[in-house]
């Protein structure tokens, strides 16, 4: 498995970052498809809204594919991903969305399940919670293991010398081999956790009901991005007044 020496490489982020950068287009795009749908649905178009629904899944699986080559690279760098904004790294566990976040879109999203969908999402639920409590407690193990700091700490010291294009050094702790394999693979099943909470939560849903659930989550996330990119930039500006001494 290929992977980037922290001691004397230099780590490029670019090419995902680029990658990232259209996929957030692409995003937007598939918001406005969803809620364009839902103002003009009519059940004679539910293959139609099948089609789309299978388009914006494919949109998501193209981003965890390319996080994944991300991880074989540098899995503590995609700890503190320095191409999202801090704000949307404060709903982050295990480097990615919370598992409970997506059954509190769809309770938000969905107003009219049926009593075999309300089951089926409950008991979904309930086996989300116990993976994700082990992978959070390995998590704690592996760190516990070898007297690392936490990953997301290491993760922001790599991505701060990546935002400032130099090469990393040092760092205070160097995290040896093993335990660069025990995050990947502490990461791999995390997103294929993820993955799968929205794979089965689709496939318990109506058309109708998907395309409110897909809508608004990833209303959610551009909104939480915007918002973290204003914040970003209002304290960006406060610093260049602080130094020419506004």
């Amino acid at each position: 498995m290929p992977s980037t020496s922290m001691g004397d490489s230099s780590i490029d982020a670019g090419p995902f970052e680029a990658f990232f950068d259209g996929w957030i287009v692409r995003h937007e795009n598939f918001v406005d498809e969803l809620l364009r749908a839902q103002q003009s649905y009519d059940e004679s178009w539910e293959d139609a809204i099948r089609g789309l629904i299978s388009r914006v899944l494919a949109h998501l699986q193209e981003y965890y594919q390319e996080k994944s080559r991300m991880i074989q690279r540098d899995v503590f760098l995609v700890f503190s991903p320095p191409w999202f904004t801090a704000l949307e790294r404060t709903f982050f566990w295990i480097a990615g969305f919370r598992p409970q976040l997506a059954f509190s879109l769809v309770m938000r999203s969905v107003n009219d399940f049926t009593e075999d969908q309300s089951q089926r999402i409950q008991r979904l639920r309930h086996d989300v919670e116990m993976e994700a409590e082990m992978l959070a407690e390995e998590l704690a193990r592996v760190q516990e293991s070898v007297a690392a700091p936490p990953v997301a700490e290491l993760g922001k010291q790599v991505g701060r010398r990546v935002v400032n294009g130099g090469e990393i050094r040092h760092l205070d702790a160097m995290p040896p081999e093993q335990l660069r394999s025990k995050m990947e693979n502490l990461l791999i099943d995390a997103d294929s956790l993820r993955r799968r909470i929205v794979q089965e939560v689709v496939n318990i849903l109506s058309p109708a009901q998907n395309m409110r659930f897909l809508g608004d989550a990833i209303q959610l996330h551009l909104r939480i991005r915007e918002l973290g990119r204003q914040r970003e930039a209002e304290a960006e500006l406060l610093h260049q007044q602080q130094i020419n001494g506004w």
